[in-house]
């Protein structure tokens, strides 16, 4: 289990840094959330227990940005999803709009699909009030996947590291366009 998380956050880590369209800084609703879950402070966090806040911040958000409803099942908005990302992403949106629309797309049909595989039970920690499900930052991590994967070249930082991680996350992972047909 220990492996798949640090994989999971590799991922977040590199395709926010290769891959333009999935900065986090796009995305200001992140601070807001993080900041509602009055963390300790000058605490450094075990990786089991930062995937833990990643996962409460990333719901908070897709709630708070109207992407997904508060209670489960949970769908996407995607017409939400694409206002929101119109307001956010760089030009030339004729390209970085319809890819990102596309990836959440896909990757709310991949998690339908491949989402047991997924399947965590993660520790309660004492300063998380309500526990958190992690269908939002399953989401988050398979678009910063397919962004890896898929990022249109005008949005692609071509460095030997992204190129590198590209060509894993290429051959290594499952192709996300392949896997929902």
């Amino acid at each position: 289990m220990q492996q798949s998380l640090q994989i999971a956050l590799l991922t977040l880590r590199l395709s926010a840094t290769c891959c333009q369209l999935t900065r986090p800084s796009l995305d200001t609703g992140n601070e807001d959330c993080r900041a509602e879950l009055k963390l300790p402070q000058k605490r450094r966090f075990s990786f089991v227990e930062q995937y833990t806040i990643n996962m409460c911040v990333e719901e908070c958000n897709f709630i708070g940005s109207g992407y997904i409803d508060v209670d489960p099942p949970y769908r996407l908005d995607i017409g939400r999803i694409r206002t929101n990302l119109k307001s956010t992403l760089p030009e030339p949106q004729a390209t970085s709009v319809p890819f990102m629309v596309k990836a959440y797309t896909k990757c709310e049909v991949f998690l339908e699909l491949h989402g047991t595989h997924f399947a965590l039970h993660l520790p309660e920690l004492e300063f998380i009030k309500n526990p958190c499900k992690p269908f939002s930052l399953h989401i988050t991590i398979c678009v910063r996947m397919h962004a890896m994967q898929k990022c249109p070249k005008e949005f692609y930082a071509n460095s030997a590291q992204c190129q590198m991680a590209q060509k894993y996350f290429t051959q290594c992972m499952d192709d996300i366009e392949t896997s929902v047909g």
